[in-house]
């Protein structure tokens, strides 16, 4: 972003980091609103057209990067996390594989503050990486935070021969 766009965005008034946040909370609100409503009023249906919304998000996301070899893939791998301010660390990686550490979720911190079960997380989770198994690589999350585990392991590997 050049000096220019990011005067049209950044209230200089306001500290970067302060809009950021704001801007990330917006972000999961948002979402976790329309599952919240969507449940509530239409029960299953209504948690099968939120799954219809996060796959669709997911999808465009996907379909900008497919076709991208493993090793572009891994170099982009978590952006999309990092941005919605998820904590991760690069653990191992090989030539046709990547695994990567989640240790802060706010995902996980918003189902807690609103008394949430996991279903929110356990959708959003079964949805990207469904989506992802079929146009990028075998992803598996063995270790899951919304499961009770300590952090988040994920593993990519190179199943598509790209």
């Amino acid at each position: 972003m050049n000096a220019n766009e990011r005067s049209m965005y950044i209230d200089p008034d306001i500290p970067a980091e302060q809009q950021i946040a704001f801007l990330r909370q917006s972000a999961i609100n948002f979402q976790f609103n329309a599952f919240e409503v969507l449940k509530e009023k239409l029960g299953d249906e209504g948690i099968e057209i939120f799954k219809t919304i996060l796959r669709q998000g997911t999808r465009q996301g996907i379909d900008g990067i497919k076709g991208k070899s493993f090793e572009e893939l891994k170099k982009m791998a978590g952006i999309p996390d990092r941005i919605l301010g998820l904590h991760l660390k690069q653990d191992q990686t090989g030539p046709d594989e990547l695994q990567y550490t989640i240790t802060y979720c706010p995902y996980l911190e918003e189902s807690k503050r609103r008394g949430m079960e996991m279903d929110f997380c356990n959708i959003l989770e079964e949805v990207q990486i469904e989506e992802i198994n079929k146009d990028l690589a075998e992803i598996t999350e063995p270790e899951r935070m919304c499961r009770g585990d300590s952090k988040c392991t994920v593993k990519m590997r190179n199943t598509l021969g790209r």
